[in-house]
């Protein structure tokens, strides 16, 4: 049994404002013996200079490195700009610690956000700020294995089952869902990934109008592997806490073999 946190902000632009938002919203849950905590897509800046962030993070790696360490938890650090190669784009790059604050693996962000949006700020193109990444990952926590993605890999189902072909039974998806896609597709898309893979699945969303004037959906969830919503936020920041039972994932699969099932 595994106990997961599941964390919903309104980020802004200013860093160590929203780092110390994060700490007063995990206090009241350092002693409840959690194993996992997941922050939201831009949980440390929201907005903002994105090449000038990605060039300098090591206060925030440092800050998540002692969260997990002094919550004795995993700490999947949604993401945040990381240059890799200096001279080029950042990577949306989510950072994972270990609950002794080591740093276990990062993903990049495969699936970059360039569409057309029905709400004030139209046109989304992430691919001017960040390169894409090309590798999934999945990290072994021993009692589970969690696969990685950001946001808008949500639509893309083939990268989900390439996680649970490498072992994956819980997924996670820190997100900054905008309100207009957020309101239709968010939470099908979300219990279809559960449903369709059989895992665990862990969504952190930003949730608000934010201080650069856009709105993101909120309603973060934790969802079972039949689809169940276990635990879900409205829209102001949360922290949804919910018991992750491997032995009944795994009984799923063995009284309904999908995954064993496949053809393609």
């Amino acid at each position: 049994m595994l106990k997961a946190a599941v964390v919903q902000l309104c980020s802004s632009n200013d860093v160590r404002d929203n780092l110390a938002h994060i700490d007063v919203q995990l206090a009241p849950i350092i002693n409840e013996a959690v194993d996992l905590i997941l922050l939201p897509e831009c949980f440390a800046q929201f907005g903002g200079d994105v090449s000038a962030f990605g060039k300098n993070t090591t206060e925030v790696r440092q800050w998540m490195a002692d969260t997990a360490r002094r919550h004795k938890a995993w700490l999947i650090g949604g993401s945040i700009p990381f240059q890799v190669d200096a001279g080029q784009n950042s990577r949306a790059s989510c950072f994972v610690f270990n609950p002794q604050g080591l740093l276990e693996s990062r993903y990049d962000k495969i699936h970059l956000f360039d569409a057309s949006v029905a709400d004030q700020h139209r046109l989304y193109r992430e691919s001017s700020d960040y390169s894409a990444g090309d590798q999934p990952f999945v990290v072994d926590m021993g009692e589970a294995k969690v696969g990685l993605s950001i946001c808008y890999d949500l639509r893309f189902p083939e990268l989900f089952r390439k996680l649970v072909s490498a072992g994956a039974n819980i997924l996670t998806v820190p997100s900054a869902f905008t309100h207009a896609t957020g309101q239709s597709h968010w939470e099908v898309l979300l219990r279809a990934r559960a449903i369709e893979n059989q895992c665990y699945v862990l969504a952190a969303n930003q949730g608000g109008v934010h201080s650069n004037k856009r709105q993101t959906w909120g309603h973060s969830m934790i969802i079972s592997p039949w689809g169940e919503v276990l635990a879900k936020a409205k829209k102001d920041p949360a922290v949804l806490v919910a018991e992750l039972d491997i032995k009944v994932l795994q009984e799923i699969r063995t009284q309904m073999p999908c995954l064993e099932h496949r053809k393609l």
